[in-house]
């Protein structure tokens, strides 16, 4: 008889991470430790470098991933944008995203230069619709 995956996408429990590192150990074998928690192979992937890592501590709670400044652009790259896009009217929205990075490290999407500047009166909304 085949087994059921998992349709359900909840975060794994402590108990089930617990349980495939340890049939895990006993078996070396990442399917059958991954089916008897009932979690699928990349959950193993992710969670047993960390139980290398720190040991059972490494894997008692999932890392955050909530950044709080999500969807809010300061006002310096607002600026930014709106004056590139004065001084470079020909630019879209990817050259103005590129241009604006620290050290290689994207700051804004091409998405968020676009809402800066249909805020702004620079950028005609449904452009090409």
């Amino acid at each position: 008889m085949k087994e059921e995956k998992r349709k359900d996408h909840r975060p794994t429990t402590f108990l089930q991470r617990k349980l495939m590192v340890r049939a895990y150990l006993e078996t070396h074998n990442i399917t059958k430790s991954c089916r008897k928690a009932g979690v699928a192979i990349n959950t193993f992937r992710r969670w047993y470098p960390r139980y290398l890592e720190s040991g059972l501590e490494g894997i008692k709670k999932p890392k955050s991933h909530i950044n709080i400044h999500l969807g809010r652009i300061s006002k310096i790259y607002k600026n930014r944008v709106i004056d590139l896009k004065k001084k470079h009217p020909q630019w879209g929205r990817r050259t103005i995203a590129s241009v604006i990075c620290n050290k290689g490290k994207k700051i804004i999407s091409p998405s968020g230069v676009q809402k800066v500047l249909e805020e702004a009166g620079l950028w005609e909304k449904n452009k090409f619709k």
